[in-house]
């Protein structure tokens, strides 16, 4: 099987019905092999202004417990998968002084890409930054189609316009679920001696090194509105694609809110009776 990530950061300024944005675009893939699986990953290479100062791992984490093989195996719903890769994401906020990461308790039960966004505001949270208030439609169409064609999702103007988008960052990973795509996007995302599956973290403190990491601890300074698009394809998690997005519109309809997941015990909440 095969694991494959990539990402990219958007910024713009929209003025009157004009709109400008600024989008890094995305490099040939390069492949790496690591444990038991062929991953690619790319990252765009940025300069984003307002990323959170907060300090990337001084080396990729080799995940413990190692859940890949099981979460291959079993799927990304298994009990035993969920245990492990929730085990090895503590693990290393352990090692950088974060929080644990408690998932809903009725996680299993939600969409794959209901999972990636929670999962996505838990590494947020738990360090301090503010949420993505939700999930909405057209962007969940956006991320939908990318998961499709297995690329970072990208925004057309319509949307950007009727969101009032100032600055994005989409994800994009053919891995093993949610949980183990965000221990790839977070922890495993750096510089390697033996040969990075990160193709634009060449040698230790590239630019390009740790750059899923960056989109989703962004910090979107003076941007009111957060929200977020997730979609998945193929069988148990496949391809999992995301945007978050940072807006001055108003807050659209949500199919999805970060009230619920707090509703039933993420992030440490009392879940509602």
């Amino acid at each position: 099987m095969k694991r494959h990530l990539s990402a990219r950061l958007g910024s713009g300024v929209l003025a009157l019905s004009a709109t400008a944005m600024t989008i890094v675009t995305a490099a040939p893939n390069a492949t790496a092999t690591a444990t038991s699986a062929l991953r690619t990953v790319h990252i765009a290479s940025s300069s984003p202004s307002k990323q959170a100062k907060i300090r990337d791992p001084r080396a990729n984490l080799s995940a413990a417990p190692e859940f890949h093989t099981l979460c291959a195996t079993e799927g990304p719903n298994n009990e035993t998968c969920i245990k492990q890769s929730l085990a090895a994401i503590n693990a290393a906020h352990a090692a950088e002084g974060v929080r644990r990461m408690i998932l809903p308790t009725n996680y299993a039960t939600l969409s794959l890409p209901v999972q990636t966004f929670i999962v996505t505001n838990l590494e947020r949270v738990d360090r301090g930054l503010r949420p993505f208030l939700g999930l909405t439609a057209k962007l969940n169409a956006s991320a939908r189609q990318a998961a499709v064609a297995h690329a970072d999702p990208s925004l057309i103007g319509a949307i950007l316009n009727l969101l009032g988008v100032r600055e994005y960052g989409s994800i994009w990973a053919g891995d093993f679920g949610p949980l183990a795509s965000d221990y790839d996007w977070m922890y495993n995302d750096g510089y390697s001696p033996s040969g990075s599956v990160n193709i634009d973290c060449r040698h230790p403190g590239g630019s390009g090194c740790w750059g899923h990491r960056h989109v989703i601890l962004d910090l979107y300074s003076g941007l009111r509105t957060l929200v977020a698009g997730s979609g998945s394809a193929g069988s148990n998690g496949g391809s999992l694609a995301e945007v978050l997005v940072g807006a001055i519109g108003s807050v659209p309809a949500l199919t999805y809110s970060w009230q619920e997941a707090l509703a039933y015990g993420a992030n440490g909440h009392k879940a509602a009776a």
